[in-house]
């Protein structure tokens, strides 16, 4: 079961494991441990076609636009950790490891993105804000953007800018992480 504080939540003691290449962590519990969520502890999955599906019988309804989080990351543990998160938090996710298979998968996606969720880093020398332009383009409207990334060069902050992307730096803390997506998701940001 997962526990909620002050907004921030909690994973299970049993869906968190020490990884120093996972770079989210957990400030509800005051630690500076390095987390990554491990596909079986949660209530759900990610499949081959990298759509995040609940597994917990609830019956739930197809993705509606507003509800669903596109994430692009070349690291599987965390595009599988962010996955388990934004679910827990009551969005949808479709997920890719490449510019390539983000291309492949946005037409499979089960609606219109309300969030564009991206590393800057990606393979072949794709960055996030390659991805948030091909999601823009493939939805033909704006898509709110967030992309993180350890660079903390002000190049960084002013590229996002210029895209009219928000960013947050690695490693990531779930509760302002949880903020921004809310944020980004309900227009306020």
């Amino acid at each position: 079961m997962l526990e909620t504080a002050r907004g921030v939540l909690a994973p299970p003691p049993s869906a968190l494991v020490k990884n120093p290449m996972v770079s989210l962590t957990n400030d509800h519990a005051r630690t500076s441990s390095v987390l990554a969520m491990t596909g079986d502890a949660g209530k759900g999955s990610v499949d081959g076609g990298g759509a995040f599906r609940r597994e917990d019988g609830d019956g739930g309804t197809p993705a509606e636009a507003s509800r669903l989080v596109i994430v692009v990351d070349d690291d599987r543990s965390i595009v599988e950790g962010l996955a388990l998160l934004l679910e827990a938090w009551g969005y949808d996710v479709l997920t890719a490891l490449s510019l390539n298979e983000l291309a492949q998968r946005l037409p499979q996606a089960p609606g219109r993105p309300g969030l564009v969720l991206a590393d800057h880093f990606l393979p072949a020398g794709g960055t996030g804000a390659q991805a948030v332009e091909m999601v823009r383009a493939h939805v033909g409207a704006p898509v709110p953007a967030l992309i993180l990334t350890g660079d903390t060069m002000p190049e960084r902050q002013a590229e996002a800018a210029a895209l009219g992307c928000r960013l947050l730096h690695k490693p990531v803390q779930i509760g302002p992480l949880k903020d921004m997506v809310d944020t980004l998701m309900s227009g306020a940001g």
